[in-house]
């Protein structure tokens, strides 16, 4: 990957209408580096791949997890299918413009960007439509109280995955949502857990996310 682009900067304020929820939220950026991009493949559900001015970058979404579909040692893990096929709706071959918050790329290299297309932010509507979890990584956490925010409304509503997810069974611990831990269990590992990169939300009993990213067992 060749990191040699220049960032514009300036001042935008974005309005997202986010269909998916049927209401509006207003993203006021402010200060921001951003630049317009291509999208000329879409990864999985959390990752894209652009043309920006004619070099190739993959550019992961800030603030949000979404189910892996890739990685073997994983299999298919579950709504990732879903994800990566709202992803596709939403950004590929669209102009895209992409914001950073403090860091300009992960330790793959790949771009931390807010993705935006026709001035809605991709990041925040996979949350919005609960095909993504939000996950806040410092010190890249911008919109991070907007996306909880947005995530409680996607589960209160039992959009997207949140519909069909095992926790909504009464017997299950709602502090996993994906996958189905008895509320009354014996204290557990993640040995004992058939899924690895699971969303975990607060109080966490079983301690599945001791560094609180929001994902389950992802050592």
């Amino acid at each position: 990957v060749h990191m040699g682009h220049n960032f514009v900067h300036g001042i935008s304020v974005v309005i997202l209408t986010c269909a998916d929820a049927h209401t509006a939220l207003f993203w006021d950026s402010g200060h921001s580096r951003s630049e317009t991009a291509t999208v000329v493949r879409v990864i999985d559900g959390d990752a894209i791949e652009v043309d920006l001015d004619g070099w190739r970058y993959t550019v992961r979404y800030i603030g949000i997890n979404t189910p892996e579909i890739y990685r073997p040692s994983r299999g298919v893990e579950f709504y990732g299918p879903e994800a990566s096929a709202r992803n596709h709706e939403l950004v590929e071959g669209k102009t895209a413009r992409m914001e950073l918050d403090v860091s300009s790329t992960d330790r793959f290299d790949r771009l931390l960007r807010y993705v935006y297309v026709d001035d809605e932010m991709v990041n925040a509507r996979l949350i919005s439509g609960g095909f993504a979890v939000a996950s806040a990584f410092p010190p890249d956490t911008k919109f991070a109280d907007r996306f909880e925010n947005i995530q409680i409304q996607a589960m209160e509503n039992r959009r997207g995955a949140w519909a069909t997810s095992p926790a909504l069974a009464e017997a299950c611990d709602p502090s996993y949502p994906t996958i189905c831990v008895p509320q009354d269990a014996e204290p557990m590992t993640c040995k004992e857990i058939p899924s690895n990169l699971f969303p975990t939300l607060r109080p966490d009993a079983y301690s599945f996310n001791p560094d609180d990213n929001g994902l389950g067992c992802d050592g």
